[in-house]
């Protein structure tokens, strides 16, 4: 098997990990996306529920329905809408690959399995495009980079004063005094330099991961008896920290991002949701209902569970790319945008072993690329991206339904698309 393979189905199986039980599953039929929950009832093999939702091509409708599977709290839109103006191009024609690898926009857009895509540039809408059943309305579930709203939510409450990013966690949550959370700093929950193991391995049906999806009530299949129910008293469960000290190496682990929104709901005394309509949907000019999915006890699944239209996402970006500012209002304040474009420790980052994105750093739940072009980022699996480029006044929404996790198959594309797209725009840096 050479290695390509040996990607895809390790790829695979996370799929089945997360999506239903851990057994092998027979071979699915082949099935057309367009006919996916049609019908009075739709016929078995297209219907989607808890058991299939993240098995592909189900993915594609469950991702723009998940209030239709999942509990959720809305996002609801007020006041006058943020109004986008357009300056639209066409890309059809627009050379995105490399000259041994010669590839068009839509081609990219098609090999990502891109369901919607949005480009700002100079706060115009050049690119907008729905694919997959897609609408401007639907809320599109964003994986992590829900992850950065959170991380947005708690650099907010740092910055004006509500949230102390250096005391510990055990001081500010006395419910996981007991746990491996406990000596670390809020700062370093953070920036996931916490320390704290949990194994994330969605080949390993002991990985940690398996028990906190079942707790989560994304796969009830692999709950097993005993294992605690929601993701509260999951966070509870993580005893151990690796050898190295905290603060010294980023490590990518989903529960961090649970513990950062409950320590930024503490502070704010505010849910996530609460704080995202108030700070965001009640001030931003939103357009369109989101909203955000809650595990079986009520609570929001922080790491995993917002969903937002495309456009609606775009102004998230697009105030972020004016450091904060709409019109007179000051949304978020301009330090925590800066904090954001300068990123966190590289040092850190590079004790990941992550190879793929070489050089970046992770800063509140953000990434961050200081290498031309600059860019911070929100991103989640199967192809979820915000991308914001400071030095260039572009911002790049994309949602997907990549049949596989795994973000080194849809970076590199998504590079040579963005600079593609800088070059087309005359988007020349601004620094």
């Amino acid at each position: 098997m050479n290695r390509l393979h040996r990607v895809v189905a390790a790829a695979t199986l996370a799929l089945a990990a997360l999506g239903a039980a851990a057994q092998a599953q027979p071979a699915a039929p082949v099935l057309d996306p367009a006919r996916l929950m049609l019908g009075f009832p739709p016929p078995p093999e297209y219907r989607i529920h808890v058991g299939n939702w993240q098995r592909w091509p189900q993915k594609i409708w469950s991702f723009q329905n998940t209030r239709e599977l999942f509990p959720t709290r809305p996002l609801a839109p007020r006041g006058p809408v943020w109004a986008l103006p357009e300056a639209r191009r066409d890309l059809d024609g627009l050379q995105v690959g490399t000259t041994e690898a010669p590839t068009t926009w839509p081609q990219m857009l098609a090999a990502t399995h891109t369901d919607a895509v949005l480009v700002l540039h100079q706060g115009r809408i050049v690119e907008e495009r729905y694919l997959n059943g897609m609408k401007p309305e639907t809320p599109h579930l964003m994986f992590s980079a829900t992850k950065s709203m959170v991380g947005l939510m708690g650099a907010v409450l740092v910055a004006e004063g509500k949230l102390d990013a250096n005391a510990r966690v055990g001081t500010l949550l006395p419910e996981l005094a007991g746990s491996a959370w406990a000596d670390a700093t809020a700062r370093q929950v953070l920036d996931m330099t916490d320390g704290v193991r949990f194994s994330e391995i969605y080949t390993d049906p002991k990985s940690d991961i398996f028990a906190y999806v079942g707790a989560m009530g994304w796969a009830p299949d692999i709950v097993k008896p005993g294992n605690p129910t929601g993701i509260l008293n999951m966070l509870g469960t993580l005893k151990t920290s690796h050898d190295e000290p905290r603060g010294s190496a980023f490590r990518y682990r989903s529960p961090a991002t649970d513990v950062a929104g409950w320590l930024a709901s503490r502070a704010a005394q505010q849910s996530l949701t609460q704080w995202l309509q108030t700070r965001l949907w009640d001030r931003l000019g939103m357009e369109h209902e989101g909203n955000v999915m809650l595990d079986p006890l009520g609570t929001e699944v922080a790491f995993a569970g917002m969903s937002a239209s495309l456009r609606d996402l775009g102004r998230i970006g697009q105030m972020l790319l004016q450091r904060g500012r709409v019109g007179e209002q000051q949304i978020v304040p301009a330090s925590v945008v800066d904090d954001l474009v300068r990123g966190g420790s590289t040092q850190a980052f590079e004790a990941s072993g992550i190879t793929y994105r070489k050089g970046w750093s992770y800063r509140d739940q953000w990434w961050v690329n200081p290498q031309s072009p600059r860019s911070f980022a929100a991103m989640g699996a199967y192809g979820q991206r915000l991308y914001v480029f400071p030095d260039h006044q572009m911002v790049v929404v994309m949602f997907g339904s990549h049949p596989l996790p795994i973000a080194a198959m849809i970076d590199p594309a998504h590079r040579s698309a963005f600079t593609a797209l800088i070059t087309m725009l005359g988007a020349g840096s601004t620094r």
